[in-house]
């Protein structure tokens, strides 16, 4: 992920022409699920919010891209409308309201497998007690039972701003386990022998537990629509879009 890459992409309505620009912050580099490829926004998250912005006349969405921290950054200080695929975290965020439901993926574990080649896996977090783990700044997925385990120090998490430099960590052994959802992850192995990461070194990620299913939102700032009015109205618009 190019930290600070700010690419703006318009997602025009073809029903109406577009007189009102709201503009949500995504993260970059997330294949497959939110990315910019040539200028253009790709992914399942993306392709959901066109297919519900197309219903609703009148506005067009401006997509930006930028480092996770920085997304939720943007949102929580009110410099943008809203951040694409958030989980459902209205305590942790209190500085959202969240979208009704634009897409459903499982989050798993992924671990170096000789780190964890002597363990069985059954209850999370509390069988990965002693590990070193991964994470993304500011990403809330692994679930509020793991921070408290890292809180009490019965694992350790090592923070990143990308995502696929976390997983060559882990490849390499200098943490044991990332949390993602597993299409993430073969992305990020995909990106990594891009770069040069010999074929081999992705046969030493396993996944080794799917720990739940999360919904994924759009969460629009409350700060943004204290001073942008039509925030509240398009947030009506697409949460009727989004369940139709």
């Amino acid at each position: 992920m190019r930290y600070g890459l700010i690419v703006g992409l318009l997602l025009a309505c073809p029903l109406a022409q577009a007189e009102t620009t709201i503009t949500l912050y995504s993260e970059a580099g997330q294949k497959p699920m939110s990315y910019e490829e040539n200028g253009v926004a790709k992914g399942a998250y993306i392709d959901q919010i066109r297919r519900i912005t197309q219903q609703i006349p009148g506005y067009k969405v401006q997509i930006k891209f930028a480092s996770w921290a920085r997304v939720v950054e943007e949102a929580r200080t009110g410099n943008s409308a809203g951040i694409i695929g958030v989980y459902y975290r209205p305590q942790e965020r209190p500085f959202l309201n969240h979208s009704k439901p634009i897409y459903r993926e499982d989050v798993a574990v992924h671990c170096n497998r000789d780190a964890v080649a002597k363990r069985t896996f059954n209850k999370y977090p509390d069988d990965f007690a002693g590990l070193k783990f991964g994470n993304q700044r500011g990403y809330l997925a692994p679930g509020p039972e793991f921070f408290k385990f890292a809180q009490q120090g019965k694992i350790v998490v090592v923070e990143g701003l990308e995502f696929a430099g976390l997983v060559k960590k882990m490849l390499v052994g200098e943490i044991d386990c990332v949390v993602n959802p597993s299409l993430v992850l073969d992305e990020a192995l995909n990106t990594l022998q891009e770069r040069g990461l010999p074929e081999r070194m992705r046969y030493k990620s396993e996944r080794v537990m799917v720990i739940k299913s999360e919904t994924v939102h759009v969460g629009f700032s409350k700060k943004y629509e204290e001073t942008h009015p039509e925030l509240a109205q398009f947030r009506v618009l697409f949460d009727k879009a989004a369940g139709s």
